[in-house]
């Protein structure tokens, strides 16, 4: 379950505001938006690209019963309104928003910019591949303990006491991500804390404490018989 904080590494905020690209820069305009709210649905009749100036945005499918979390953008990545899903505010956002015409010029001109779109596009098909996997094929305690040990990888921090976690993310924000509901996610994970794998810090952070055991928990969990 991929959790990229960030899905590129290049920001195109830095990018397009260079002495080079101020032209295109000045084609795009601010939007604030505040905590929780919509930016744009997928009955956007507009097609824009908007890049995150700063704050936090999800990207996300519903259904009559559950929200399905595909990515969270961070400053300095790009999206398009044109992509059947719900874009929302995490925490109070700016966004830069262009016309998609605009976008195609800028592609043409900057290779960057064509670079993270694509980073960004195969990062919401992967994410969207391993929900529907996940979904159809493991229980939730598998796919919050893949959850978990990915973050690990993407943005695990050492630290004496174990592995830290600055998610960003509640924990309602975590079970849209694996497809779950809150309080199933909550109680998990005081399983977790209960057998000294994990701790949380607050609402935010947790800290790994004992990663192999987190690991072993795939294996067990894939095991019918345990």
């Amino acid at each position: 379950m991929p959790t990229r904080m960030k899905l590129t590494d290049i920001d195109l905020i830095n990018v397009l505001s260079s002495p080079s690209c101020s032209n295109y820069f000045k084609e795009f305009k601010e939007k604030k938006y505040t905590k929780k709210e919509i930016l744009f649905t997928p009955k956007e009749q507009d097609n824009f690209a908007f890049l995150i100036k700063s704050g936090k945005v999800r990207v996300y499918l519903v259904n009559e019963y559950k929200e399905f979390t595909l990515s969270i953008l961070r400053p300095g990545d790009i999206f398009s309104t044109h992509t059947r899903t719900f874009c929302q505010a995490l925490e109070d956002t700016t966004i830069l928003v262009t016309d998609i015409q605009v976008l195609r010029k800028i592609i043409a001109d900057i290779p960057d910019v064509a670079l993270v779109m694509v980073h960004v596009l195969g990062v919401l098909l992967k994410n969207s591949i391993t929900i529907i996997n996940g979904l159809a094929f493991k229980e939730v305690r598998l796919r919050l303990v893949e959850f978990l040990i990915y973050a690990v990888e993407d943005i695990g921090i050492q630290v004496p006491e174990g592995i830290q976690l600055d998610m960003g993310m509640s924990t309602e924000d975590i079970a849209n991500m694996i497809g779950s509901s809150r309080q199933t996610v909550s109680t998990i994970l005081s399983d977790l804390q209960k057998m000294e794998i994990l701790e949380k810090v607050n609402r935010h952070t947790y800290l790994i404490k004992d990663l192999k055991k987190l690991k072993d928990l795939v294996h067990e969990c894939d095991d019918p018989l345990k």
